[in-house]
C-alpha cells in the first residue's frame, strides 16, 4: 500500500491511467500470447483422436486374439507328416501332400462350414497356415468351390 500510496504521490492522474491501460494491454498479450498454443495444441489434437480411438480398438482386438491363442493348448502333432491330413479330407475335398510342409485342398462342392473346421484342425493340429486360397460360393447356400494351399513355416 505505501508503494501505491509513494507512487500516486509522484505521479499524475494522467500517468497512472497510463501506466494502468499499460498493464492492462501487457497482461492481456500475455494471456493471449499463452492461448494461442495451447489452442493450436487442442484442434491438432482433436483431429488425431478419431485415428487414436481406431487404433487402440484395433490393438484391444489383437490383445484379445492374442489372449484367445495363447490360451489354445499347444499342438502335440505340429511336426507330424501333412501327409496325413490327406486321409481325412472335407467331404467333397481332395488333399494332396506335395510335401513334408505343404499341402493343397481342392473342393469342387464342399460345405463351408466344414471347410472351415478342417481349416482349423490343420493350423491346431499341424501348424499349418493358408498360403494361398481362392472360394467361390456355389448356387446352393453354405456350399464353396475352393483351391487351399497350407504351409508350415
Amino acid at each position: 500500500m505505501r508503494l501505491l500510496e509513494r507512487l500516486r504521490r509522484n505521479r499524475s492522474d494522467r500517468e497512472i491511467r497510463i501506466a494502468a491501460v499499460l498493464v492492462v494491454a501487457v497482461a492481456f498479450l500475455l494471456l493471449v500470447a499463452a492461448w494461442i498454443p495451447l489452442e493450436r495444441s487442442r484442434t491438432r489434437l482433436s483431429a488425431q483422436l478419431p485415428a487414436l480411438r481406431a487404433s487402440l480398438e484395433t490393438m484391444q482386438r489383437e490383445a484379445d486374439e492374442a489372449r484367445r491363442l495363447k490360451a489354445m493348448p499347444p499342438a502335440a502333432n505340429q511336426q507330424a507328416p501333412v501327409a496325413a491330413l490327406a486321409s481325412s479330407p472335407p467331404v467333397g475335398a481332395q488333399v494332396t501332400a506335395l510335401d513334408p510342409k505343404r499341402v493343397r485342398l481342392v473342393a469342387g462342392d464342399a460345405a463351408f462350414g466344414t471347410l472351415l473346421d478342417w481349416l482349423s484342425a490343420a493350423q491346431a493340429s499341424h501348424g499349418l497356415r493358408v498360403e494361398s486360397a481362392r472360394i467361390e460360393a456355389l448356387a446352393a447356400p453354405g456350399r464353396v468351390k475352393a483351391d487351399i494351399m497350407m504351409s508350415r513355416s
